[in-house]
């Protein structure tokens, strides 16, 4: 299964991509994480690994990307490249802790260095790709926003997770996102993240899973914790597989 997680910025898309990768690699699934945000570093601190070498660098830099990415548009990629299975995937580029692995498609290091189209090309390529077996899980953690919805990332995946928070701007990015999901004929689950008591009252659309509003979650970043799942995780897995 390929799990996609979207949302508005901050809405807590890396976190609930780290506590279900963690969830599920505790209960006999081989997860890859995909970090398939541009800017985001924070994903490895949430699961206590260190960075590695990105896929685009293992493929020889952005420029290098760019140039398969023209090739594509002109018919001449070889679609073999990322036809991998996750024992196929190169180890230089995999983070790994048991049976959880991550990998970051790209990073933006330099000022004027140009857009992140060729880091959404990889992504949508890789998806496309890579093969899995029953037991094995993907969990692709976007940048914020619905822009890999247009470059066509989502084409590739079985389920959305919609992440939101109790905020005007969050809910209504969450229908668009909705929209967009049942285009593409996607599995839709919305996450409302950060939740105060009576919130749900006023909410337009009824989610699936909340996670109430905890401290503690800023305060174990700030020290430099990793996450743990939280029990509404349990639920989310749930509803998915069920």
């Amino acid at each position: 299964m390929k799990i996609l997680v979207s949302g508005k910025g901050g809405c807590g898309k890396s976190t609930i991509s780290a506590m279900l990768g963690k969830y599920l690699a505790r209960n006999d699934y081989r997860i890859l994480i995909i970090d398939a945000d541009e800017s985001n570093p924070g994903l490895y601190r949430m699961l206590g690994l260190p960075r590695v070498k990105t896929l685009a660098e293992h493929l020889g830099g952005k420029k290098r990307a760019k140039i398969l990415m023209a090739a594509e548009g002109e018919g001449e990629l070889d679609e073999e490249l990322f036809k991998w299975t996750l024992d196929e995937v190169p180890g230089e580029i995999l983070a790994r802790k048991g049976n959880l692995a991550v990998l970051t498609i790209g990073k933006i290091e330099e000022a004027e260095e140009g857009c992140a189209c060729p880091y959404g090309f990889l992504a949508r390529k890789l998806l496309e790709g890579i093969r899995l077996k029953e037991d094995e899980v993907i969990i692709v953690d976007t940048e914020a926003g619905i822009e890999h919805f247009g470059r066509g990332v989502d084409k590739y995946v079985d389920v959305v997770i919609d992440v939101a928070e109790p905020s005007v701007e969050s809910i209504e990015l969450s229908k668009k996102i909705a929209s967009l999901s049942e285009s593409l004929s996607l599995r839709h689950f919305l996450v409302l993240n950060k939740a105060l008591p009576g919130v749900e009252e006023k909410l337009p659309v009824k989610p699936d899973v909340i996670i109430s509003f905890n401290q503690d979650f800023i305060l174990d970043s700030l020290n430099g914790k990793e996450v743990e799942p939280v029990e509404q995780i349990e639920r989310l897995w749930g509803i998915i597989a069920g």
